[in-house]
């Protein structure tokens, strides 16, 4: 698996799409011989849930995980990137769906990438993959 460090982007979406029991070893792999600074976090809930919290979670995670600091630029970038993100998955969902996220925030010192991953389904019929990405400049 070979994903230049500096495609950031490829970076978030190949973590946030790996199997919880492969991420660390993605991860250690996508970021060797970087300076990539990723976080990891889970997003689940209904739909209204989901859209409210989405954000808030993301620049939670980006500050704990020390992806970003509190410089207004770089919280700005994953505020931005994140609602980029959330609306590649949310905008045909039907009613009170549920949705469960796996979501990989990832800067590089320029540019901060979020990809979200993940399922929602109205019924368990209808359960279904979604992917949402945004890419903002810090």
């Amino acid at each position: 698996m070979t994903t230049p460090s500096n495609r950031i982007g490829k970076v978030a979406m190949m973590i946030a799409m790996s199997a919880d029991a492969d991420e660390k070893q993605v991860i250690e792999t996508l970021s060797r011989g970087s300076s990539l600074r990723i976080a990891v976090t889970y997003v689940s809930g209904a739909l209204s849930y989901v859209q409210k919290n989405f954000v808030k979670t993301l620049v939670g995670s980006a500050l704990h995980g020390n992806v970003v600091t509190k410089d207004t630029g770089q919280v700005h970038a994953v505020i931005h990137a994140g609602l980029e993100a959330i609306h590649g998955i949310t905008p045909l969902v039907a009613g009170e769906s549920q949705l469960k996220l796996k979501v990989a925030i990832v800067n590089d010192g320029t540019w901060l990438a979020i990809a979200a991953y993940g399922e929602s389904a109205f019924h368990p019929a209808t359960n279904h993959e979604r992917f949402g990405f945004g890419i903002m400049h810090i």
